[in-house]
């Protein structure tokens, strides 16, 4: 009997200290109650912190090569009448160029979160394979005002393998849970090989017989590997976090750059996840 009566002894007090414990968590200050929640796996979503990931994607390019013999057809028809008044370096030559591919790469960012409001930075990298290439040739002819009747034939021929890129982004969010729609822009750096090259034909005669004809057949090329172009993005996507510490994405991405007289822009729709610390 005396066992049975310590055990229900010892219960009681079990009870009595849980109740004691409940009441003591009731009447804590709210900074020390709430320290219970930060480590809750089943509390709101926090976006704070560092971050990092990976990603794939498809890839839409487009280059326009309109330009990109421009100043090598101006410096093979350096001072000359021909270029002062009919500028063939502004003939449009090439046109424009589309390519499809796939990306790859990863992330790496930091945010802050205040209230629904998230904000922060981000460097994202992507391996590539863009290829775009175009030739063609445009000839004119007319008189210029030294006399001569001018007949004067440009071909131009260039070609670009950009082969990966990276953006530095300015980001900013909307917190909803586990779910986080954000836009960002930021600047653009991809590198890549590039080569361009321009053959001029002139044969000019005066039609008065009194000034001798004159001839002109030369070529400038222009070769670069692994040369770097410059930019802007801008884009939009949405967060999903499976787990406080880890998410999924996808968004869009817009990036052009600009370099050796061309203008290509590329589109990414991707996906990707990545872990937050």
């Amino acid at each position: 009997m005396g066992e049975v009566m310590r055990l229900r002894s010892l219960l009681c007090g079990v009870v009595l200290i849980g109740m004691a414990g409940e009441a003591c968590a009731a009447d804590m200050p709210d900074f020390l109650r709430g320290s219970q929640t930060v480590i809750d796996a089943s509390g709101p979503t926090r976006w704070d912190g560092f971050y990092v990931g990976g990603q794939a994607g498809a890839v839409w390019s487009g280059t326009d090569f309109g330009n990109g013999t421009q100043s090598l057809v101006a410096f093979i028809l350096r001072d000359t009448t021909i270029l002062t008044e009919q500028d063939p370096s502004r003939w449009t030559t090439l046109g424009k160029y589309s390519a499809n591919t796939t990306s790859f790469g990863g992330f790496f960012g930091w945010q802050k979160q205040f209230d629904q409001v998230v904000v922060g930075f981000e460097g994202n990298y992507n391996r590539t394979n863009i290829n775009a290439a175009a030739m063609d040739q445009i000839g004119r002819s007319f008189t210029t005002s030294d006399g001569y009747f001018n007949d004067v034939v440009v071909t131009a021929s260039s070609a670009l393998h950009i082969t990966d890129y990276g953006t530095i982004r300015l980001k900013g969010g909307w917190a909803i849970d586990c779910l986080m729609p954000y836009m960002f822009v930021g600047l653009a750096l991809g590198r890549g090989d590039f080569s361009r090259s321009a053959h001029v034909v002139t044969n000019s005669f005066d039609p008065s017989g009194i000034k001798p004809p004159t001839h002109l057949d030369q070529s400038q090329t222009d070769n670069r590997a692994g040369a770097m172009a410059y930019g802007f993005a801008g884009g939009f996507g949405l967060d999903y976090a499976i787990y406080q510490s880890f998410f999924v994405r996808a968004e869009y991405e817009y990036v052009q750059l600009n370099a050796f007289d061309l203008k290509t822009n590329i589109q990414t729709a991707r996906i990707g996840a990545g872990f937050k610390f």
